[in-house]
């Protein structure tokens, strides 16, 4: 049996072929894509949503909420060193008896290549992405009829910029270890008027302004080579929001109670593992699970989430 050292060596000692991958589940490239190189990939998330964590970090069950979203990431090269990604969706949701289909908020990204990956080094590949999502998505006027599946947006544009790192390491013979990191802050999400029932609660007769807080998501991701062509890969996610303000009338239930409008500070901690099987370097499918471990002030939810990577 062929040992396996557990050791991670410089790029300038890869010998016996190139490692294939499609990237994780949820961490994005840290290498631009080249100069009129088109990279298409479609997502298939399907999610049930079924509990949400309090302010103590307990859990609590709620309503089964169904989710299917397709989703198509496109990344175009336009320069060397600077490519454009786009990510539109759209939703179908169900939950007791009710169901809607709706446009999702779409994220667009511009990728500055700020470091590359060098021959004998430990310099990462470094991608950084400023990014702009669009509110496409229904966030506000919500139906008490829809249960809540009506709901695909947070109706803000918002501004934000991500680091990208990523790394192969060679650990034997044949086996190879990528690891990407991302930081991601949100820093302007810009406000917003709000009516009735939204994305940020309220009741029916809520009318005012939300300040949206800023976000922030931190994914360290690994995928390891078991052949060339497949692959073992993982994400482990912390998401953390800071709580919004409101400034206009709350409203009121129908029970009296004043509406609470506004996300406090929440946190979530997900992960991601899937399986990888490539092709060529140019083409590569991927399947996996995505599912909640904690949080505080977040949902719950577990995803099975298939996507496949067109390069050319």
């Amino acid at each position: 049996m062929r040992l396996r050292y557990l050791l991670f060596l410089p790029f300038s000692l890869w010998a016996n072929f190139t490692p294939w991958f499609t990237g994780p589940l949820l961490a994005p490239s840290g290498l631009v894509n080249e100069l009129k190189q088109v990279t298409w990939q479609p997502y298939l998330f399907v999610t049930n949503t079924h509990g949400v964590f309090d302010k103590h970090w307990n859990r609590r069950n709620v309503p089964d909420l169904w989710t299917v979203q397709p989703l198509l990431d496109v990344t175009y090269g336009v320069g060397s060193f600077v490519d454009i990604e786009a990510t539109p969706a759209f939703v179908y949701q169900t939950s007791q008896g009710a169901s809607s289909v709706r446009m999702s908020d779409t994220p667009i990204f511009v990728g500055i290549q700020a470091l590359r990956e060098k021959e004998g080094s430990w310099v990462p590949n470094l991608r950084i992405t400023p990014l702009f999502i669009l509110p496409f998505g229904q966030y506000d006027k919500l139906s008490s009829k829809k249960k809540g599946t009506d709901l695909s947006g947070q109706g803000s544009y918002q501004m934000g910029i991500s680091f990208n790192f990523q790394k192969l390491f060679k650990m034997a013979e044949e086996d190879y270890f990528r690891l990407r990191y991302i930081a991601q802050w949100i820093f302007y999400p810009t406000p917003t008027h709000i009516q009735g029932l939204s994305f940020y609660g309220g009741a029916r007769d809520t009318r005012g302004k939300i300040y949206p807080g800023m976000s922030y998501n931190f994914i360290l991701s690994g995928e390891y080579t078991i052949t060339q062509n497949w692959v073992f890969a993982f994400d482990i996610s912390y998401l953390l929001n800071s709580h919004d303000r409101f400034s206009g009338k709350r409203g009121t239930f129908p029970n009296g109670a004043k509406a609470k409008v506004g996300r406090p500070f929440s946190q979530q901690i997900s992960f991601a593992p899937a399986i990888e099987y490539n092709f060529n370097e140019s083409f590569g499918l991927i399947g996996g699970v995505w599912t909640t471990l904690a949080g505080k002030n977040a949902d719950q939810f577990y995803s099975g989430v298939f996507s496949a990577v067109i390069t050319y």
